[in-house]
């Protein structure tokens, strides 16, 4: 099975008739406000933000029914993992093509910088690093009232 794209974003849209597919506000960066500085000086952040995961896969063995096992991770700017997501897809008898979408209802930010959304294939049983998407993350204080 080979990752074609993985996108992260707000929402996606798969539209019945034509069924493509359509991608709503790619993500590459957040910028988080805070209205006290003892909220954003905090260890842990747990930020109210949905956001999906979308990935194409692709697999030539069409005359099978095939499970896709994978692993969404989140890294923050230390290398620690903050947030992980396991996930299953099958791809349907005669079909070559897959479109995954993982669901994120929320994230845990421990700083600012760089986090890394990271799309883990499991074979058998050790995760193989297929994809991963860099989110610069920016903190900003808003003292106004």
């Amino acid at each position: 099975m080979k990752n074609i794209w993985t996108i992260l974003c707000s929402r996606s849209l798969i539209d019945q008739r034509t069924n493509s597919l359509s991608l709503i506000d790619c993500v590459d960066e957040l910028t988080v406000t805070f209205s006290k500085l003892e909220e954003m000086s905090a260890a842990n952040k747990n930020i109210p933000v949905i956001l999906e995961v979308v990935s194409l896969w692709h697999d030539e063995a069409k005359e099978l029914e095939r499970n896709l096992t994978y692993v969404i991770e989140i890294t923050d700017p230390q290398g620690q993992k903050v947030g992980e997501f396991k996930n299953e897809a099958k791809f349907v008898v005669g079909s070559t093509r897959l479109r995954a979408i993982t669901g994120i209802n929320g994230l845990r930010l421990t700083s600012e910088g760089k986090y890394l959304f990271k799309v883990l294939l499991q074979n058998t049983n050790e995760l193989k690093l297929i994809s991963e998407i860099p989110v610069d993350v920016k903190f900003l204080l808003n003292l106004t009232k």
